[in-house]
């Protein structure tokens, strides 16, 4: 795999997982990757940010132009994970997930615009889970579907200028991203336990197998190599082979998707 050198790559969430794998890779291939993370260590190149505090992030962008003149590459990678129903999920837990997982990518992509231009590239992390939904994982879903939004209108305002933007639809992995998302588990009565249920399959049954997960490591690669491309696709599918039957079917045959779906969850 050909990756591009000397060039100044803006990667949030590089801190572990994917974002980790993401940094070395470039870094590795001769440019400078700098980190924006809320737990980022002390270092020239990492900022300790969280990506939701819009000012911030402005001010972390502001420091990057002065410091290193340009961008070339943004890769909005930052987010977490959360379940529950949604009728029970605190208010704060909702603005919170949508601050992180959304707004902190448009408050970045803004803030680092002015230092891009014609060549340069945004990767947007999307996650397959926004066109295949789970019951219970529905605020996580639907950050990740406006974040794909964002990534297809953003291709749109800037291909003038020439600065090319994907979507990067990212399946399960074997990080501790599942494990450590936020859970609510209140469940009045309405849903028959099926919370819990939803919750013990991710936790165990999806959580080993789900699909088969890629490594951290060839989930970085997949990515890296869709960004080296000379003309980015609109969207890319990140994931083992079964998601590539799984991921066409839930968009021509969403019915049929939720209905498969719900089986396996229980909830129809």
């Amino acid at each position: 795999m050909k990756l591009p050198k000397d060039n100044v790559i803006v990667i949030t969430g590089a801190t572990s997982g994917i974002g980790e794998k993401l940094r070395r890779l470039y870094t590795e291939a001769g440019n400078t990757v700098i980190n924006l993370s809320r737990h980022a260590p002390d270092s020239p190149f990492d900022y300790a940010v969280d990506i939701s505090d819009r000012a911030a992030v402005e001010a972390a962008a502001e420091d990057i132009g002065k410091r290193f003149g340009k961008v070339d590459i943004l890769i909005n990678n930052a987010g977490y994970g959360q379940s529950g129903p949604l009728e029970h999920i605190p208010v704060t837990e909702i603005e919170k997930i949508t601050n992180v997982n959304f707004l902190g990518a448009v408050w970045l992509t803004r803030a680092i615009l002015p230092y891009m231009s014609s060549g340069a590239k945004i990767g947007y992390v999307c996650s397959v889970g926004s066109i295949i939904p789970m019951p219970y994982r529905t605020m996580y879903a639907a950050t990740k579907a406006a974040l794909g939004a964002l990534a297809f209108g953003m291709r749109l305002e800037l291909e003038p200028v020439g600065i090319q933007v994907s979507a990067l639809y990212v399946a399960a992995v074997k990080t501790d991203f599942a494990k450590h998302r936020t859970k609510i588990t209140v469940d009045s009565g309405r849903y028959s336990g099926s919370v819990a249920g939803a919750d013990k399959f991710i936790d165990e049954t999806g959580g080993k197998s789900a699909t088969g997960k890629l490594t951290p490591d060839a989930a970085a690669r997949k990515m890296a190599r869709a960004l080296s491309r000379k003309c980015l696709k609109a969207e890319k599918l990140i994931a083992t082979a079964p998601y590539y039957l799984l991921y066409p079917l839930a968009k021509f045959m969403p019915g049929l998707s939720l209905y498969i779906i719900g089986k396996v969850f229980g909830s129809n």
